[in-house]
């Protein structure tokens, strides 16, 4: 049932979005205003209404002890609070919700800055993914969502600003996006513009403002057409922007393709695709086993040492949204076909690290998976070290290619009594001989397989 002010009784707490502004407000919402008295939100959002004569109390500080304010003062007065857009849509609505019980709280919609820009653009939102980078440290899956062809939105903070989405696509092989920034939304300073990456990289904006990053019209299984621009521009249309949005992609095989859409999300991506040298692969059949062996899944966190030309990091970021995917390579030169292949699959999620993987497994996020290639000669210490930082029920695969790794690894799933599963991968490959063909056999691989259970952790 409804409820209404005119009855609103502590200790119950209206939380209120109100939009971009008093502009977008709800009459419902301004009437829980009006009634309440004590107003909390940021000072942004209490100068929208200059003329309230009930208290007010300025959002900073510690959210915890700010909730203890408010459940507080809601003992005995009626509490508004703020929020911009809407209060559970990556709002303080959560917040409060996990603190207390239902009946405390009523929610009044709003408007989100999200919904604000794309009716400015005469756009449909029900297709996007959207991306809070707001407060927290982000999230690289929304990388995979771009390959697919989804348009993907972003609330933004001071530390990941447009020009730093912008920066991590244009260094990740994107070209034919396009980026709308909308800032000051339903301010009088108001501005949508559009821009090519590279334009937004190099650009400072308005700490208020809201991202939407839109894939060319031909990488899209939905929305516009093929050649129609959805997006009529509000002001200042770049043109190297409306470019970028009538031109086709390549087409073509796997190696004349630089966006990865299906098939080139399946496992087994040819080996040529990639840039490597001296062999130093994981070839695409074994790729597809340790992959299947890794068990990855969407927000994993996932290491690849010794990492090579990266091909099982690429692999992983096409199959699964990942948190974030850390690739590991001591010799510099293979670094840089890591890099290379990060910008031609698009995979921006992978971070290059240039170093040793030992030193690296004390300092990079605690993973989920981790594959490691090469261990330079040290893998029972890089096994230790890297078992400590494993999250729980994380896995790790080994490739091994001679009885001492296997035993290295035996050993050391003895000594911290884990179970170790291991299987070996013997691949032949047809290759021609005269009129006929003939099968060539490629190094047997053995893959190994820890996971961190309750009983080894």
């Amino acid at each position: 049932m409804a409820k209404d002010p005119e009855k609103w009784t502590p200790p119950l707490i209206a939380v209120v979005g109100i939009g971009t502004g008093p502009s977008t407000c709800s009459a419902e919402a301004l009437r829980w205003i009006e009634k309440a008295e004590v107003l909390v939100g940021g000072a942004r959002h209490l100068e929208f209404f200059p003329t309230h004569g009930g208290e007010k109390i300025v959002l900073r500080g510690s959210m915890d002890t700010l909730i203890d304010r408010v459940v507080t003062v809601a003992q005995e007065r009626r509490v508004a609070v703020l929020a911009s857009g809407d209060p559970l849509f990556f709002g303080i609505g959560r917040s409060l919700s996990a603190r207390l019980p239902s009946e405390r709280l009523h929610f009044v919609p709003g408007p989100t800055s999200i919904q604000c820009l794309c009716a400015a653009l005469g756009r449909p939102w029900d297709d996007l993914r959207v991306v809070s980078l707001h407060g927290r440290e982000p999230s690289m899956e929304w990388m995979w969502f771009l390959r697919r062809g989804c348009a993907v939105a972003f609330l933004t903070d001071q530390d990941h600003p447009p020009r730093w989405i912008a920066t991590r696509l244009v260094e990740s092989g994107f070209k034919r996006h396009v980026m709308v920034v909308g800032e000051d939304l339903g301010l009088p300073s108001e501005k949508i513009r559009r821009y090519t990456l590279e334009e937004a990289a190099s650009q400072d904006f308005s700490p208020l403002n809201v991202v939407l990053v839109i894939p060319p019209p031909s990488a899209s299984t939905r929305g516009a057409h093929p050649g129609e621009d959805p997006f009529p521009d509000t002001e200042g249309r770049s043109p190297d922007a409306a470019q970028s949005l009538g031109t086709p992609l390549a087409s073509g095989g796997v190696r004349g393709r630089f966006y990865p859409e299906p098939p080139f999300c399946l496992p087994g991506i040819d080996d040529e695709a990639f840039v490597h040298r001296d062999g130093l692969i994981t070839k695409k059949e074994v790729r597809s086993v340790a992959l299947s062996t890794l068990r990855l899944a969407p927000g994993h966190i996932l290491w690849d040492l010794g990492a090579g030309s990266g091909s099982v990091a690429v692999e992983a970021s096409l199959l699964h949204p990942l948190k974030s995917v850390w690739a590991v390579e001591r010799v510099p030169e293979r670094a840089e076909d890591i890099r290379a292949n990060v910008r031609r699959f698009h995979c921006g999620e992978i971070q290059v690290i240039v170093g040793d993987a030992l030193e690296a497994a004390s300092r990079l996020p605690a993973p989920d998976r981790v594959f490691i290639g090469g261990a330079g000669g040290a893998l029972p210490d890089l096994l230790g070290a890297v078992w400590d930082r494993l999250k729980p029920s994380g896995r790790i695969v080994i490739s091994a290619v001679t009885w001492h790794t296997v035993g290295e690894i035996e050993a050391f799933s003895k000594i911290r009594g884990i179970a170790l599963e291991a299987v070996q991968v013997q691949v032949s490959r047809a290759v021609p001989i005269g009129s006929s063909m003939r099968f060539e056999a490629l190094n047997p691989v053995v893959l190994c397989a820890l996971e961190k259970s309750g009983e080894n952790m």
